[in-house]
């Protein structure tokens, strides 16, 4: 078979198996089809095989209808191959929900369960887990379904057996619980305790994770905490220990794929594999041999990741070619290990990582080599550009529905992608010799933390540049620039001058973004939920009495520029007032740079002192907001003040103390905001407690059309309190495929039953609700994370680059008396205005905390330099 051939019978079982998959519930989709009929669909799928494989495959003079016949061979091979994978997949998929797991989870039984487990515990703090269940109240089955395990809860390895009391309850459509659905899935067990191990897993598995739990212990001995998750992520694929922040810098930079496992790791392996067996004089057909066992144990090392499945599948291709002495070209060979393994579990069809391993390995094999041929330079730099541009352009249509694809991520790759092979050869010969010899093993993971610090350094310097995305290339101003650049080529050799002109202005464009408008004025209370994954930042605007707008910025986000960019795009460079909710990094994280890049009149934070305990981001928020001359401003519940037209009202926490300031979601400040007829109530982070003592002493706060759900959809809520609001939209900030399950099912089916309406940022991106009297207007733009390049982020992004390249982001502020004392000038710092007036600080000797009047406000926002206002009047409870 030719490789077009090959392509085609791929695609076709592609298809199928995307027929059978678990969302698609229309009728005519196999999916939806009892399993009888998805199997004899299956079966009509290998009758049609077996009737393709029986004609003519080759013209000669014999047979002058030669070439018909071979077309219609390969037409019946791709309908058979497509059937016998939508059949295998639909049946799959019926068996799953119409199983007895499905049916008591409908039922919401509560029972015990003896599970074995499938996966890894996925998450830091606690995570999810998918499971085949064995046994239910003593009934046999053998059925897959996941359940969250708290931190604290140590989790079961893969293929150890446990026992655990569950309650049932069925999958969601959406989110996460979609994603487990897509690996087999078909119930959620909510687990009572901690599960009971009974039995520990095979000898293969059991000497795996040994393996790996060895290694990773020799990585962390030898190298900083951050180092060695990067290192074992590289050698193993485990990503467990890896920060949340290098995680989302890596994916943003493009390096993702650096520390899964894939066909990059199956090559170093065999490499090495058949290097040793020819310095110990195997045969050639002995290496082959030993190097497949080494496959299929490495397969099962790294838990059978999609990408490593595809790359084993690929090298046992062209293993098992060369044992029986038959060539083998890679396309071919990639297009073949994609069919079988479609056909092995249609599942992996669609499994994004599978998708995006085979589409940017196809680029790399198709579009590398004719780029290598045709880029300019020497062809040690051209081959590695080539091959990450291949890898780019391949997966570029699943990268654009996703997170986009960065500015960054060709120099990303062409630093990290050497650094990478180098700290992955010397890490998994310290794996191998963790095993037996740790001290060698620790020399040689030490000597990879230099490698490693490279692809950590390429993360954090290209991972905030602009992405371009499907939205991106919906606007007009990428086509242009690109048609402009056409243009430069088609004049070059015609009228070189004009080129070089109209190509200096096409650079001018591009590289230096022109200054956007500022923020446009609304009408009406317009809230908008920053998307800023697992994280808190909510926009409140509202109209001012002198026509203008005034903005309200209700926690920044857990990354230092995820607030700032949101508030660039939007042309926002100025704030009436940002509240910090309570000191959790995930609120506060993007705090200092919104005090570094915006005009902030006054911070709102809690009554209580910080401590040592509280995240370094709250301490650098404050001490930039002294820094800054930004008045802090501390609230308790009862006070008031003026947003523009519309009232603020500080509903909790409780002036008297009563709620712990040991547990910093319940002293939430909670804020509600009416304009007109239009209600808001933001809720932060406030769980059982707050949610008790509101519905205690201020139920007539808690009414509102539009909630800011607590917690970002954790089930710690008061029995009654989403009644108590009757929301009739409720939007929920969280991370997509967040470790903590965020939004929980529970807190979904009781905003349903009070009639809330839910938008999520895991799913909608940035939701913004618009009031139209009394009716919220919710309009989710689906656009992921920082994916806006716009003139405005594209010039706040340069402005930090140049910013960080004079001090550290780290460092704390120096204020006007640090400066005085050390004999340096008074100025501000240089990427800010200096103030006009100084300010006074609004933390007075009256009892209470005074907040700001309208007249406050509207001195403070009259103001051209922002600068924090000299008039103050307390307002009374």
């Amino acid at each position: 078979m030719t490789t077009p051939a090959a392509w085609l019978v791929a695609a076709a079982a592609w298809l199928g198996a995307l027929a059978g998959a678990p969302d698609r519930t229309l009728a005519l989709w196999p999916a939806a089809w009892p399993p009888l009929a998805a199997l004899a669909l299956a079966a009509l799928g290998l009758g049609l095989g077996v009737l393709a494989w029986r004609q003519p495959d080759r013209a000669d003079d014999l047979d002058p209808g030669g070439r018909a016949a071979r077309a219609s061979r390969l037409a019946l091979l791709a309908l058979a191959i497509a059937l016998v994978a939508a059949g295998s997949a639909g049946a799959r998929t019926a068996v799953a929900e119409q199983g007895v797991l499905a049916q008591e989870a409908q039922a919401g039984t509560t029972g015990v369960v003896e599970a074995v487990a499938v996966t890894d515990l996925r998450g830091t703090h606690g995570g999810w887990q998918v499971v085949r269940v064995e046994e239910l109240d003593g009934r046999a089955l053998r059925e897959r379904a996941w359940w969250w395990l708290d931190a604290g809860i140590a989790p079961p390895t893969v293929g150890e057996r446990v026992s655990a009391r569950v309650t049932l309850g069925p999958l969601e459509p959406e989110g996460l619980e979609a994603h487990v659905a897509r690996l087999g899935a078909s119930a959620r067990l909510r687990v009572h305790g901690e599960p009971e191990p009974l039995e520990a897993p095979g000898w293969l598995l059991a000497s795996t994770q040994g393996a790996r739990d060895r290694f990773a212990a020799v990585a962390h001995a030898a190298l900083p905490e951050e180092r060695a998750a990067v290192l074992t992520a590289l050698v193993t694929g485990d990503r467990r220990g890896e920060p949340p922040v290098l995680r989302e810098q890596l994916s943003q930079a493009g390096l993702a794929h650096l520390v899964v496992v894939s066909g990059r790791h199956v090559g170093v392996l065999l490499a090495g594999v058949l290097a040793t067996s020819a310095l110990l004089r195997a045969g050639v057909r002995g290496r082959r041999l030993v190097a497949l066992a080494c496959l299929a144990w490495f397969a099962v090392l790294t838990r059978w990741q999609p990408s490593v499945l595809r790359a084993s599948g690929m090298a046992a291709l062209v293993l098992a070619a060369g044992i029986s002495g038959r060539g083998s070209e890679p396309r071919h060979a990639l297009a073949t290990a994609v069919t079988v393994l479609l056909l092995l579990d249609p599942r992996l069809a669609s499994q994004l990582g599978f998708g995006l391993s085979v589409s940017a390995t196809a680029g790399v094999l198709v579009v590398a080599p004719w780029l290598a041929d045709r880029l300019p330079g020497p062809r040690a730099l051209a081959l590695p550009v080539a091959v990450t541009l291949g890898a780019q352009l391949g997966a570029a249509p699943l990268l654009l529905t996703m997170d986009g694809i960065g500015a960054g991520s060709v120099p990303a790759n062409v630093i990290a992608v050497p650094a990478a092979a180098l700290a992955q050869t010397l890490g998994v010969v310290a794996a191998l010799l963790a095993q037996a010899w740790p001290a060698a093993a620790g020399v040689l993971a030490a000597a990879a933390g230099a490698p490693v610090a490279v692809i950590v350094w390429a993360a954090e310097t290209f991972s905030a540049g602009p992405r371009l995305t499907g939205q991106a290339l919906a606007s007009p101003w990428p086509w242009a620039l690109a048609g402009s650049a056409l243009g430069v080529l088609a004049l070059r050799r015609r009228a070189p001058r004009l080129a070089l002109a109209t190509g200096c202005l096409v650079a001018v464009v591009a590289l230096a973004p022109l200054p956007g408008r500022g923020p446009a004025d609304v009408d009406a209370l317009t809230v908008t939920f920053l998307d800023v994954g697992q994280a808190l930042a909510v926009l409140v605007e509202v109209p001012d009495d002198d026509g203008g707008t005034a903005r309200l910025l209700y926690d920044a986000g857990l990354e230092a520029d995820d607030a700032v960019d949101h508030l660039a795009d939007r042309g926002v460079t100025a704030l009436d007032a940002m509240v910090l909710s309570h000191p959790h990094h995930d609120h506060s994280g993007g705090m200092p740079a919104v005090l570094r890049e915006h005009e902030v009149a006054a911070l709102l934070v809690g009554p209580d002192p910080i401590g040592e305990e509280h995240a370094r981001s709250v301490h650098e928020t404050y001490a930039w907001a002294r820094a800054q001359d930004v008045p802090l401003v501390p609230v308790t519940g009862g006070q008031a003040f003026a947003l523009g037209s519309a009232q603020v009202t500080v509903v909790g926490p409780p002036a008297d103390g009563s709620l712990p300031a040991s547990e910093p979601n319940e002293v939430s400040v909670v804020l509600e905001v009416v304009h007109d007829e239009a209600r808001l109530l933001l809720t932060g982070d406030a769980e059982l407690a707050a949610q008790r003592h509101l519905l205690a002493t201020h139920p007539e706060r808690l009414p509102a059309a539009l909630l800011q759900v607590a917690h970002h959809g954790g089930d710690t809520n008061a029995p009654g309190f989403h009644v108590a609001v009757g929301a009739e939209v409720g939007v929920i900030s969280a991370g997509r495929d967040n470790s903590y399950g965020h939004p929980h099912p529970e807190v979904l089916a009781d905003l349903a039953a009070a009639g809330t309406r839910v938008y999520r940022t895991d799913q909608h991106g940035t939701v913004e609700v618009t009031f139209e009297g009394p009716r919220p207007r919710a309009t989710p733009q689906r656009q992921p994370r920082r994916t806006a390049v716009t003139p405005q982020a594209c010039a706040s992004r340069a402005r930090r680059a140049r910013r960080n390249r004079r001090c550290s982001s780290a460092s704390a502020p120096v204020t006007a008396r640090q400066r005085a004392a050390s004999g340096s000038s008074s100025r501000t710092t240089p990427w800010r205005r200096a103030r006009s007036v100084s300010s006074r600080s609004l933390i007075t000797t009256t009892p209470r905390p005074s907040c700001w009047s309208s007249a406050a406000w509207a001195q403070a926002r009259s103001r051209p330099s922002r600068s924090a206002p000299s008039a103050r009047t307390a307002v009374t409870p």
